[in-house]
């Protein structure tokens, strides 16, 4: 008779990639308010720090709307190193979106692209998927040009000749195609100005790149969308998924410890789940609740450690000092001389240098209480523990 293995738990906290299905946390209002605004025709910009959860939410509501009968193309900027590639992606994206099952490839190519100046090709990737892509690296500036205006304006002659009223475009961290041209997203801002049967959302979390794309005097997409910052969950919603998540997976969790959790990720999304995800594989030490939390931090920044270091050695000596400044003193009024004092940070344009740095590194941002963060929890931790206590 074969010997029955008793089939070990599965920790059910996933971090580090995108989530959906019961993985995912509440945000049950937001859904519907983006779900509403851009089937109704409004533009959103999406905005929150990095692994805030943005994507998973996005294509949620995609799901959502997709389930009401609105086609929704998806694109991915981070991954479109090129304007070639761009138009290569763009064209992929709606082609998955806006084709009918009943549509053959090259039919659907024919009718929607035979405008473009630059043939289209039609190819299989690894996995099976059909891809649309041009020869347009060697089409030169001004051909590739044109050919990405005829791709912008295309959603809405789709939706001008479809049976569909209504199609939605995501571009997820847009603000990167900043670094394809300074002129790309105001080629963009043109023709979507003045499509009516078009809905865009826009996701970023680049501060930096983002001020220039949307927030500044003379920004190409400046009020051409509805600002939906996208802040931590809700404590309570949050409490309550991690409460369910431990129970139904036979780890069940006393209310302090997840609080505890909480207070110390901030509610951030990716990083709470992956601080339970540690807190799941310690849950069953015979420890109290402050024992516990403290042993699944640990064991976390065991497992960050090297990309911690990393963040560290590609720190500036005065970079450096500022973070640990930072971690010791706070961020309130770090240019004066009592501060600079305190922290050793030297002369105050080189603070400002570094904050500068920093700031362009995605390391640290500035609140809106004028104080200075690093945005990075576990790298602040990290820090307080390795540098400042000196703790091994």
């Amino acid at each position: 008779m074969p010997v029955r293995v008793k089939q070990l738990p599965s920790n059910p906290f996933r971090f580090g990639r995108i989530v959906s299905g019961d993985a995912f946390t509440d945000r049950e209002a937001d859904i519907l308010v983006l779900q509403r605004e851009l089937r109704d025709g409004q533009n959103v910009l999406i905005e929150a720090p990095r692994r805030f959860g943005k994507t998973s939410l996005i294509l949620e509501v995609r799901r959502r709307l997709q389930a009401d009968g609105v086609p929704v193309a998806y694109l991915d900027c981070m991954l479109v190193p090129s304007r070639a590639r761009l138009a290569d992606r763009l064209a992929s994206a709606y082609f998955d979106a806006f084709r009918t099952p009943t549509q053959r490839a090259e039919e659907w190519v024919v009718q929607h692209l035979k405008a473009v100046r630059i043939r289209p090709t039609l190819s299989i990737d690894d996995h099976g998927h059909t891809q649309v892509s041009f020869e347009a690296a060697s089409a030169g500036s001004t051909n590739l040009d044109a050919l990405l205006e005829q791709l912008f304006q295309e959603p809405e002659l789709i939706a001008k000749t479809g049976k569909k009223k209504r199609l939605v475009v995501i571009l997820d961290e847009f603000q990167d195609l900043m670094e394809l041209g300074p002129g790309l997203l105001r080629q963009l801002r043109a023709v979507i100005q003045h499509q009516q049967h078009v809905s865009y959302a826009f996701l970023g979390s680049r501060q930096g790149l983002l001020r220039k794309a949307v927030h500044d005097r003379g920004a190409p997409l400046l009020k051409m969308a509805r600002p939906y910052p996208l802040g931590p969950l809700p404590k309570d919603e949050f409490t309550h998924f991690l409460q369910t998540r431990f129970k139904a997976s036979g780890r069940p969790l006393p209310r302090p410890a997840i609080d505890a959790l909480i207070d110390f990720t901030g509610g951030h999304p990716n990083d709470t789940q992956e601080a339970a995800h540690f807190l799941w594989e310690v849950a069953l030490l015979p420890l109290p609740p402050d024992a516990l939390v403290r042993t699944a931090i640990d064991r976390m920044l065991d497992a960050e450690a090297a990309q911690m270091t990393v963040l560290w050695h590609d720190s500036a000596p005065a970079q450096r000092s500022l973070l640990v400044a930072l971690v010791e003193w706070g961020g309130r009024n770090i240019y004066s001389e009592d501060f600079r004092r305190h922290a050793n940070l030297g002369a105050a344009t080189t603070v400002q240098r570094a904050v500068q740095t920093l700031i362009e590194r995605e390391l640290v941002d500035l609140d809106a209480n004028g104080v200075y963060r690093i945005k990075e929890r576990f790298f602040e931790e990290w820090i307080r523990r390795r540098i400042v206590r000196g703790e091994l």
